[in-house]
């Protein structure tokens, strides 16, 4: 098997990989949307449109981008986003190829890819959970507020100052968003995709729903941070039981490929027989198919439930 083939048999799992993460995070989306459309008087399907018509292609893409999580919790341009990733290729790449040849610089570029996304990933996770965190005090801070006498927006402002970020930056974008226009549903919506939290999305659909069929949204406020209180403190104690099992099984399914890459790397003729001969290669289909089935059956027992 040349390098070639090698080439193409690393790649295209990590390009149907990329596409079904890149379809599953367009149908949460898309379903997102739609959900927070369903209270306004725009669809979905009409603002996508909309964007589509004034941005152009290229343009939209930036807008959606702008109004991501990606956007919001790495203060990072589209172009900057895909450059890193890119560096992050290019020069492990360059390292792998002049060890090992083409096969080599696809690893490790690989592996220098990952990292990136990686981190970038921990750093989106660390962005969602100070926000989570500080979403209770803010409602609370809110819902006073409102007892106070102060409009919605006064008392968003009010508090919002005093609101550590990254959830008081983004209360501050919404605001700032409102006075140059856009209706304060169009900017609660944007935050829940700059901020995609379950507790946030459900306050905003509150907040839009009162401001439709009227009511005390002090007193609804309340009653949703109680819910989102006992929701945070029944998530934590899930992550903690299942910690240990979570971390295993990451580690039992990055160890095989770990392993097989550095070995390789050390001693290439050492692994020669699993890659040209019959009975290496059947192993080698065999040891995939089990760590794949092995990790999916770990992920679905140690899995947070829907909360």
């Amino acid at each position: 098997m040349n390098e070639l083939s090698w080439l193409l048999a690393v790649t295209w799992p990590l390009a149907v990989l990329l596409m079904v993460i890149g379809y599953r995070s367009a149908h949460t989306h898309h379903v997102t949307q739609r959900r927070l459309y369903k209270m306004g008087s725009v669809s979905a399907h009409t603002s996508d449109k909309h964007d589509f018509n004034s941005f152009g292609l290229l343009g939209a893409i930036r807008h959606t981008w702008s109004l991501g999580q990606n956007a919001a919790a790495l203060k990072l341009r589209m172009s900057e986003y895909i450059l890193l990733v890119v560096v992050g290729f290019v020069l492990p790449g360059l390292l792998g190829w002049w060890l090992r040849g083409i096969l080599g610089g696809v690893l490790l570029g690989l592996v220098g890819a990952g990292g990136i996304l990686l981190y970038f990933r921990l750093m989106k996770q660390r962005f969602l959970h100070q926000a989570e965190q500080n979403l209770p005090d803010f409602l609370r801070g809110v819902a006073g507020a409102l007892r106070a006498g102060t409009s919605l927006t006064q008392a968003m402002a009010l508090v919002g100052k005093e609101t550590p970020d990254p959830l008081g930056s983004e209360i501050s974008r919404v605001l700032r968003r409102e006075s140059f226009g856009f209706s304060l549903e169009q900017t609660l919506s944007e935050l829940t995709m700059r901020i995609p939290s379950k507790d946030l999305a459900l306050a905003v659909m509150v907040i839009n729903i009162q401001r439709e069929i009227g009511g005390s949204l002090a007193d609804i406020l309340d009653n949703i941070v109680g819910t989102i209180v006992a929701r945070q403190r029944l998530s934590q104690e899930v992550r903690a039981l299942t910690a240990q099992g979570r971390a295993s099984g990451w580690i039992l399914t990055a160890l095989p490929f770990f392993l097989a890459s550095a070995i390789w790397f050390l001693n290439p003729k050492y692994m020669s027989p699993l890659f040209h001969t019959t009975i290496g290669l059947i192993m080698v289909a065999s040891a995939l198919t089990s760590v794949i089935i092995g990790g999916f059956v770990i992920n679905r027992l140690v899995r947070a439930p829907e909360l």
